[in-house]
C-alpha cells in the first residue's frame, strides 16, 4: 500500500529517511525536494546489545556523513535486534526524534525486508544476512517470526552459519579429519595462520561479523566445483526453507514464499536448494529492505499504513509534528500521541477508535455465525494460541518493570492496578489471590477498577470514559513516590487509566502501563510500557477474549515474578501461602518435607511450633533451629529462605 501522496501541507515534498541497519552494514536514503541521495557505513550488532542505543545512533551518523541531510519529516528505520530489545525501543525513539525527524517508524529489518520484496501482499519473507528470520502475514494482519534467535542459538541458513561451517571444514581438513582443502586455502588466504583462528574467533569483539564474512569464500569455492562448499550452500538453502514453511504453516500453507536479504544474492547456490526445499510458489523478491523502509516512510507519511504488517512496526512523532496534512500519530498511521490533553480525551472516547488493532474486523469470518459449534471453538482457540508468543516478545520490558516494582514493594511501597472494564475485572482477580498464595498483606497490591467494587459484579463500562474518576481514584489511595500503578487497557487510551497514570506519575510513583496495540497513547510518559498487540479479535471488538487472555497472563506473571524476587518462594514453592485449611495444611506438610526431606511427622511437628508458616518450618527443619530462630534468621535473609540460610554460614 504505498502512498499517492506526495507533498505536504504546505506544498513542499516531504523529506524522508529511509534505513537498513543489520550486522553488517548500515545503508541510508534520504528523499526529499533535493532528489534522492543514498549512504552506507558499518553495521551494528544489534539494538538488544547492551549499549545498543549508542551502537544504532553512532551508526546512522556514519551511514549519513557527506549527505548534507538535515532534520526529515518522516524517519523509517529497519534495525537488527529490534524484537529482542522492546526495553530500548522507546529511548531510541527518543533520541531519533531529537535528532533527526518529526516522526519515527521503528521496526524489525526482517518487516523492511518483507515490505521491499513483497509490498503488501500476504505471505512469507525469509530474510538471510549475517543472520536469519522469516516473517510470515496473513489477509488478515496475523504475522509470526521465526528465528531470528542470534548466532549462538538460531540463525540457522544465515550467512554466520554458512561461514561456520566453511570454517569447520577448513580446520578439520587442517586436522586431518576430512574437510575441505579448498576451504583451508581460503580461510588461510583470509585469515592468515588457522592455528590462531579458534581464538581469535572467541576473542572477537563481533565473532558473527567475523565468521560471515567467510561466506563469500565459501561461495567462491563452490562456485568453483568444491563439494563441500557446495553441500554447505545446500544445506543453508534447506535450513532457510525450513525456517519459512515454519512461518507459513503458522499461518496459511498456502501463502508463498520469498527468500530475500543479502545472502540471496549468491544466486543459484543458494535459491535452487531453497526452492526445492519449499515444494511451493515462490516468490521473487521485487526489491530490498531499504526500499521496504523507504515504502514504509511513504505509508506514515499518507496516513495508510499496511494492516499486513502494522502490528510489527512502532511509531513516534514529536508532539508538534504533522504528516499528511494530518497529525502524526493518528492510530490510522500506528502513532503515538503526546503529552495528555483535552484533545487526548476526546480521541480516547471513540473518534479514532475504530482505527485501533484490537477493533480491527477479521475478514475471514464474516460467515462465523454460519458455522458449526466445532469451528467456531477451533477459531477462538487458534486465536488464543496466538497470545502466548506475543507475551514472549515483551519478556525484556516486563522483567525491567519487575525488578523496579519489587525494590518499591521490598523498601514498604504498595502496588496499585488500574483498570476499567475487562482489565479491571482481571485486576481485582489477581491482587485478592495474592494475599493466601503468598501470605501478603491485602493492602501490599491493590486493584483501582474503575466504578469501583461494585463493578466486579455488575459492569459499568462507562466509567472508563471518566478521566477524573481515575485521578480521584489514586489521591484516595494516597499514592506516593514509593509505590507503583499498573495501568491495564486494551486499547491503551482509556481517559480513566491515563488519567490514573498522569495523576500517579506526578506523585513521583513509579508507572507501568499495558496495553494491547502498538503505538498506545498510555505507553507515553510512564516508567515502563508494555504492549502486547493482539490484533482483530474473532468477534470484532469483544477485547474480554485474546485481549483480555494476555492482560490474565501477563497480570500473573507480573505478580508471580514480583512474588519471587521479594522471596516469597523457595524454588517452585509457595512458601509463604496461608494454610487457612485442611488441603492448604497438608500442602504445607509436602511442601517442607520435598524442600527438606524430612519425614511427615518432623514436617508436621515444625509447622505446628512455626505457627504453619511453611517458611519457618522450612528454616528450622535445614537448620536445626527452633521457630525463633528460624523468625530471626528470615528477618536477617531478607525474607527469603535462601536468605536466612545463608546468615547460618555468614
Amino acid at each position: 500500500m504505498v502512498s499517492t501522496r506526495t507533498t505536504r501541507s504546505d506544498g513542499e515534498s516531504p523529506s524522508l529517511l529511509a534505513v537498513d541497519l543489520g550486522k553488517t552494514g548500515a545503508r541510508v536514503r534520504a528523499c526529499g525536494p533535493e532528489g534522492v541521495r543514498e549512504g552506507e557505513g558499518p553495521g551494528v550488532v544489534g539494538l538488544a546489545a547492551a549499549d545498543g542505543v549508542r551502537q544504532v545512533l553512532a551508526a546512522l551518523r556514519g551511514a549519513l556523513e557527506g549527505l548534507d541531510v538535515g532534520r526529515v519529516d518522516v524517519l523509517a528505520m529497519g534495525l537488527v535486534g529490534y524484537h529482542a530489545a522492546s526495553a530500548r525501543r522507546e529511548a531510541l525513539a527518543e533520541a531519533l526524534l531529537t535528532e533527526h525527524a518529526d516522526v519515527v517508524l521503528l521496526t524489525g529489518d526482517v518487516t523492511t525486508t518483507y515490505v521491499g520484496a513483497i509490498g503488501d501482499r500476504p505471505g512469507v519473507v525469509v530474510a538471510a544476512g549475517t543472520g536469519a528470520v522469516a516473517l510470515g502475514a496473513d489477509a488478515t494482519g496475523r504475522t509470526v517470526v521465526r528465528d531470528g534467535w542470534g548466532f549462538l542459538l538460531g540463525d540457522d541458513g544465515s550467512g554466520y552459519a554458512v561461514g561456520r561451517a566453511g570454517l569447520r571444514a577448513a580446520l578439520e581438513h587442517r586436522d586431518g579429519r576430512g574437510g575441505s582443502a579448498a576451504l583451508e586455502h581460503a580461510a588461510r588466504q583470509r585469515f592468515g595462520d588457522l592455528a590462531g583462528l579458534p581464538a581469535a574467533v572467541h576473542s572477537a569483539e563481533h565473532p558473527s561479523r567475523l565468521v560471515a564474512s567467510f561466506a563469500t569464500d565459501v561461495a567462491r569455492e563452490a562456485e568453483a566445483g568444491d563439494e563441500v562448499a557446495v553441500g554447505i550452500w545446500a544445506d543453508a538453502g534447506a535450513g532457510l526453507a525450513r525456517t519459512g514453511l515454519a512461518c507459513r504453516d503458522a499461518l496459511d500453507p498456502a501463502l508463498p514464499v520469498c527468500l530475500a536479504g543479502g545472502l540471496a544474492q549468491v544466486g543459484p547456490l543458494l535459491t535452487e536448494p531453497f526452492v526445492a526445499a519449499v515444494g511451493g510458489e515462490v516468490l521473487p523478491a521485487a526489491g530490498t529492505s531499504l526500499d521496504g523502509a523507504e515504502a514504509l516512510a511513504r505509508q506514515v507519511w499518507s496516513g495508510e499504513l499496511s494492516p499486513v504488517v502494522a502490528e510489527q512496526v512502532g511509531v513516534s512523532r514529536a508532539a508538534d509534528a504533522v504528516v499528511g496534512g494530518g497529525a502524526a500519530g493518528s492510530p490510522s498511521g500506528g502513532g503515538r500521541a503526546g503529552p495528555l490533553s483535552g484533545d487526548d480525551d476526546r480521541a480516547a472516547k471513540g473518534e479514532v477508535i475504530g482505527a485501533l488493532e484490537t477493533e480491527g474486523v477479521r475478514e475471514d469470518l464474516l460467515d462465523l455465525d454460519e458455522r458449526d459449534s466445532a469451528a467456531v471453538l477451533t477459531e477462538l482457540w487458534e486465536a488464543e494460541a496466538t497470545v502466548a508468543p506475543a507475551l514472549l516478545r515483551v519478556v525484556p520490558t516486563v522483567a525491567a518493570a519487575v525488578d523496579d516494582i519489587a525494590d518499591r514493594l521490598r523498601a514498604g511501597g504498595r502496588m496499585f492496578y488500574l483498570g476499567a472494564g475487562t482489565p479491571g475485572r482481571l485486576a481485582f482477580v489477581d491482587a485478592s489471590e495474592l494475599p493466601p498464595t503468598y501470605g501478603t498483606t491485602p493492602d501490599l497490591v491493590r486493584a483501582l477498577p474503575a466504578g469501583g467494587v461494585e463493578a466486579m459484579v455488575q459492569a459499568r463500562e462507562g466509567a472508563e470514559d471518566d478521566g477524573p474518576a481515575g485521578s480521584e481514584m489514586v489521591r484516595g489511595a494516597d499514592v506516593g513516590p514509593d509505590d507503583v500503578v499498573v495501568g491495564i487497557s486494551a486499547s491503551g487510551r482509556t481517559p480513566y487509566v491515563l488519567h490514573g497514570l498522569a495523576e500517579a506519575a506526578s506523585r513521583g510513583a513509579l508507572t507501568v502501563a499495558v496495553s494491547g496495540n502498538t503505538g498506545a497513547r498510555a505507553s507515553v510518559g510512564v516508567d515502563h510500557a508494555v504492549e502486547v498487540p493482539t490484533g482483530p479479535e474473532v468477534i470484532s471488538g469483544s477485547t474480554r477474549l485474546k485481549a483480555g487472555t494476555a492482560q490474565k497472563m501477563l497480570l500473573g506473571a507480573l505478580s508471580t515474578a514480583v512474588m519471587v524476587r521479594l522471596g516469597k518462594t523457595h524454588g517452585p514453592f509457595m512458601v509463604d501461602m496461608q494454610a487457612s485449611n485442611v488441603k492448604l495444611r497438608d500442602r504445607a506438610v509436602r511442601m517442607v518435607q520435598r524442600v527438606t526431606g524430612c519425614e511427615s511427622g518432623r514436617a508436621t511437628e515444625a509447622l505446628e511450633a512455626a505457627g504453619w508458616s511453611t517458611k519457618v518450618a522450612v528454616v528450622m527443619v535445614l537448620g536445626d533451629h527452633d521457630a525463633d530462630r528460624a523468625r530471626e534468621l528470615l528477618t536477617r535473609g531478607g525474607d527469603s529462605v535462601r536468605g536466612a540460610l545463608r546468615q547460618v554460614h555468614a
